[in-house]
């Protein structure tokens, strides 16, 4: 599923999602979840005026979403538009996906206020938190023909066992690869340890054991590892760069309004000051 801005001229995460569908048998689902503050507060409109002009303002969107959609049918895609009314916004992309049962929510973002993303105000970080689905924030960074994926994984942390997060998003990675003819670098960078003595040493072995196992236990060879002692942020920038990196693949785990934050604040940098687009996977059995 697509969310589409119905009034961009350049739509990227189509492009994308075309390219998607080159290797893979899928249906395309294009959503317009949009509406307009004029028609929103209705100061000046009785219910059934509102009610016709917000009708009117959707059958717009939809004959531009048809517009974008019939080029696609006819190279022998399957496509479906939805325009619907919504604010906000990313209530619509979720009910939808979950009526849709998508597998996938393609959601092109751009950079934010520092305030409104720390409040998880806007859109994106809203789905990044309640998405029930896969979710690729899609970027302006156009993929090249070989794509470089970046798994970014914690092993030190409780969901890494078998049938947890970090699998998963080596897992996902690794099929992303070989359905884009890509590379995968499986990445596990964390904070820096202030202390002195000997517990520096030990937290290094310790993070240097268990991403070394956890590789053991994927098979993937050591050319595609990368251990770095750094902030997620600046150590993900780093992987990024040194692969020219594409796609990020990442985790989110949220319990608590604690948890949200933490969240938000990690994923917010990770989106914000990275040039790849962040795919955002949950834990198996974890609902919007």
């Amino acid at each position: 599923m697509l969310v589409i801005n119905a009034e961009a001229d350049c739509q990227v995460s189509l492009d994308k999602a075309i390219r998607l569908a080159r290797q893979d048998d899928f249906e395309l689902v294009l959503l317009s979840c949009d509406h307009s503050q004029y028609l929103v507060e209705g100061y000046y409109f009785d219910d059934q005026e509102l009610t016709l002009l917000r009708a009117e303002y959707l059958a717009e969107r939809k004959a531009r979403l048809e517009e974008i959609a019939d080029p696609l049918r006819a190279n022998g895609l399957a496509v479906t538009t939805i325009s619907e009314w919504s604010h906000p916004n990313y209530e619509a992309i979720i009910k939808q996906a979950k009526l849709l049962d998508v597998d996938l929510i393609l959601h092109h973002v751009v950079r934010h206020g520092a305030l409104s993303r720390m409040m998880l105000s806007h859109d994106d970080w809203q789905l990044i938190r309640l998405s029930p689905v896969p979710l690729l924030i899609v970027k302006d960074k156009a993929w090249r023909d070989n794509l470089a994926i970046v798994a970014a994984v914690d092993p030190l942390h409780a969901r890494h066992k078998p049938s947890g997060l970090d699998h998963k998003i080596l897992c996902v990675s690794q099929h992303l690869a070989e359905l884009l003819d890509g590379n995968v670098l499986a990445v596990h960078t964390y904070n820096p340890v202030i202390f002195s003595g000997q517990y520096p040493v030990e937290a290094k072995a310790q993070h240097k054991k268990v991403f070394t196992d956890l590789m053991d236990e994927v098979g993937l060879p050591k050319e595609q590892q990368m251990l770095l002692e750094a902030a997620p942020v600046f150590g993900l920038q780093k992987a990024e760069d040194s692969v020219d990196a594409n796609i990020v693949v990442m985790g989110a785990v949220s319990r608590s309004m604690i948890a949200d934050w933490i969240i938000g604040n990690t994923t917010e940098q990770v989106v914000d000051y990275l040039k790849s687009d962040v795919l955002v996977l949950k834990p198996d059995k974890i609902e919007s």
